[in-house]
């Protein structure tokens, strides 16, 4: 496959280490509304100590939760820290004992099988069989119960045969490592076929990026390229791509997807912030860190895999930064949009900014992956 090897050579990991080192020691003279003034693992544990405060009691078995968990699995990867662990560990048990029947039979929505992506992490990690019965148990109910459309495409809720963009991040991170931990490749073949459909229905061929919703009755869809229904792009191809097998027809076609759509998001990024308007080409619109986020996770993997179209190490830099920014003295993640229903473009630009599960969530994912880097190319780490 294509790399971007000859820009790497020109500004390496080591060089690019030594100018984060630079920068971050040069901010630390700053105050703090000026620029960040902590490395990514700093901030990695700031974020996933408010998670620990903010959340004493086991969260709801929701999709913004789903992402939180999957968010405090990867914290506790990049740090080691068991309370991290933990946490995911109470709320898998709690919803165990409990039971998630009714949260699924609920109008058959799709939000209620994101958490299971967490609990594939943690079974990785655990080996305990209840935590993936558990997991198991919602791809039970998406693959069996589930409303779809004609040609197969898993509505996101009963009675109204609609693709939303963010049913996809429900899916095939769920799929992709249930697939690969459970030796099931029907479940990543599914996973890949959602995937394939949703593009079909979603992807805007003028510009590569993806639109919110498209509703079978009346073949309609909307035509606002959302920010975070790209970052659920992103997200949903990165959880791939890490549980398809390499070298593969859909390995090559996953990673070829993932690469040119972070080619198209980086050119629609705001220079001054880094960030990226929740409209994605409506630079009135305000900028939006959830999405910003998933970006960046996406840009880390490009990068480090050497993708067609991957990004600068320019780019990452400006995006962490700006995300960074995002973190408020007592570890919450901020500027991150409501819920969203599908709409137009003034609807999406009204949408309340503040504090929520799945912001916090998609900025650990970015956080750990860029940690990763930093320790990964430390002097005297292993090459």
């Amino acid at each position: 496959m294509p790399t971007n090897q000859r820009r790497r050579n020109r500004c390496g990991p080591r060089r690019w280490l030594a100018l984060i080192l630079a920068v971050t020691c040069a901010r630390a003279a700053a105050s703090e509304t000026e620029a960040p003034d902590h490395p990514p693992a700093v901030l990695l544990r700031r974020v996933a100590d408010a998670v620990l405060r903010d959340f004493p009691e086991p969260p709801p078995f929701d999709w913004g939760e789903g992402v939180l968990l999957a968010g405090m699995m990867h914290a506790h990867r990049a740090t080691g820290d068991a309370r991290y662990l933990d946490f995911v560990r109470r709320f898998a048990d709690h919803w165990a004992a409990r039971g998630i029947g009714p949260a699924l039979a609920e109008k058959g929505y799709c939000g209620h099988w994101g958490p299971a992506w967490a609990l594939w992490l943690l079974y990785e990690h655990t080996r305990e069989e209840r935590h993936a019965r558990l997991a198991a148990e919602v791809i039970d109910f998406m693959l069996q119960q589930a409303e779809r459309t004609r040609d197969g495409g898993l509505s996101h809720f009963n009675g109204k045969p609609q693709l939303w963009v963010d049913t996809l991040a429900m899916v095939c991170p769920v799929l992709a490592h249930g697939s690969r931990l459970r030796q099931r490749p029907a479940w990543q073949v599914e996973a890949v076929r959602q995937f394939d459909r949703f593009t079909a229905r979603l992807r805007d061929p003028a510009t590569g990026l993806y639109v919110h919703l498209w509703d079978e009755a009346s073949g309609q869809k909307t035509t606002a390229l959302w920010a975070r229904g790209n970052g659920w792009v992103v997200l949903s191809l990165v959880e791939l791509i890490r549980n398809t097998t390499l070298g593969t027809e859909a390995d090559r076609r996953l990673r070829a997807a993932l690469g040119q759509l972070l080619a198209e998001l980086v050119k629609r990024q705001d220079a001054n912030s880094g960030l990226w308007h929740t409209v994605l080409d409506a630079p009135d619109t305000p900028l939006e860190t959830s999405a910003s986020a998933m970006f960046l996770y996406g840009l880390v993997h490009g990068w480090r895999w050497q993708l067609e179209g991957a990004p600068s190490e320019t780019v990452l830099r400006q995006t962490w930064e700006g995300l960074a920014r995002q973190v408020n003295p007592e570890g919450r993640v901020v500027g991150v949009s409501a819920g969203t229903i599908p709409g137009d473009k003034a609807r999406y630009a009204a949408r309340p900014l503040g504090t929520y599960t799945w912001g916090t969530g998609a900025f650990l994912l970015a956080a750990a992956a860029m940690a990763e880097i930093h320790r990964d190319n430390a002097p005297g780490a292993a090459q």
